[in-house]
């Protein structure tokens, strides 16, 4: 057994154990599983899960992965300058179900991506030879084989580490979270019998909206270490993705004392779906897919947007908290994290904005994406 493994195996019962004891009345096979997905991909149909269980929140959801499905991991860090930057991916998928990975016969792989405050950005990624992916209660562990890449998660999901330790690739470092805010599904809190599409065959699930991060890489021989925002969810199908994702925008961030998260997609057949989530001081205030709550928009490029449509340097965002009010959001990019030209964007970005015309909150920090696939 290797290093990386054992440490693995360590981290892994030293977490579980210290946040076990409110689950202390239930029998392990009740939240307990153990998953390996190799790297060769599975043939013939596999089965999807889009309904919510009591557990396994953050677990695998395909039976097996064959050559049109996908299942990924997302974890990422942005500190408040917006210039630095870490963003870890534990990808179960080829390209022909996620067509924005690199081409491999490998169904696992890892990727990398950062920024440094001196506007460098890069991306690292590597296929893996294999992955163990276990699930304690609604918290989830994974080892990447070969990359030499794991996170692990309390079994309550309030604490999740990721480490690398990929020397040869030119990253070793671990990410820290602790949660803000709580999960959800894309229409509703963590709770059993919920969807969990996001659109048609488009799972979502969203462990930590918001977390404090603590992040410290070496990458290519300089230090990337912050304190920061964090996040983490995950998203799957039993489909290709560019099946049924025409567009999206997606994000999260902080404001004042909110954590936001938005979701604003269109399918293939022209329907638009949304899912906006709030939370303040820690407890949920908000989490709709009501097509009026969340309305995301990019303030100078048109919508809905195709590949040729230039990319936006700043969004409206609009989101009904119910009681709460409603927040009107102003963001604007900061640093282009990926850029796959016509097609996709990541980016940190600042915000700014008030609840129902008061006091203009400033100095928010959001991490966000789009993705265009139409011609």
């Amino acid at each position: 057994m290797n290093l990386m493994m054992k440490h693995f195996l360590a981290l892994f019962v030293a977490i579980t154990v210290s946040a076990i004891t409110p689950l202390a009345s239930l029998k392990r096979n009740d939240f307990a599983s153990i998953k390996s997905i190799p790297s060769q991909v599975s043939t013939g149909n596999i089965v999807a899960n889009f309904v919510s269980s009591q557990f396994g929140f953050d677990g695998p959801q395909l039976s097996a992965v064959n050559s049109t499905s996908f299942d990924w991991w997302y974890f990422d860090a942005v500190s408040p300058d917006l210039k630095t930057s870490i963003v870890v991916v534990f990808f179960t998928s080829l390209s022909s179900g996620f067509p924005f990975i690199t081409p491999s016969p490998d169904v696992t792989s890892v990727a990398i991506f950062y920024s440094f405050t001196n506007g460098t950005v890069g991306a690292i990624g590597v296929p893996a030879s294999g992955a163990v992916v276990s699930t304690v209660a609604d918290g989830s562990q994974g080892y990447f084989k070969g990359v030499e890449a794991t996170w692990v998660g309390a079994p309550d999901m309030s604490y999740y580490q990721v480490d690398v330790n990929a020397p040869a690739l030119g990253v070793v470092g671990r990410l820290k979270l602790q949660t803000k805010a709580p999960a959800h599904y894309p229409c509703d809190p963590a709770q059993a019998g919920k969807a969990m599409e996001i659109s048609p065959y488009m799972g979502w699930a969203n462990a930590m909206p918001d977390a404090t991060a603590d992040a410290d890489f070496k990458i290519l021989g300089s230090r990337l270490n912050f304190d920061g925002i964090g996040y983490h969810d995950k998203n799957w199908s039993d489909q290709p993705f560019q099946n049924n994702v025409a567009s999206w925008y997606w994000g999260h961030g902080r404001l004042g004392p909110y954590s936001i998260v938005w979701f604003d997609a269109i399918a293939t057949d022209g329907t638009e779906y949304v899912s906006g989530y709030a939370a303040k001081n820690g407890n949920i205030i908000s989490t709709t897919c009501a097509p009026a709550a969340l309305k995301v928009r990019p303030i100078n490029s048109p919508y809905p947007p195709f590949i040729h449509t230039p990319a936006p340097d700043a969004f409206s965002i609009v989101l009904d908290m119910g009681a709460e009010g409603v927040l009107s959001v102003n963001l604007t990019m900061e640093m282009t994290i990926v850029d796959v030209p016509g097609m996709y964007n990541r980016w940190t970005g600042s915000m700014v904005g008030s609840v129902n015309g008061g006091t203009l909150m400033t100095a928010g920090v959001a991490m966000l994406e789009q993705f265009k696939m139409l011609p």
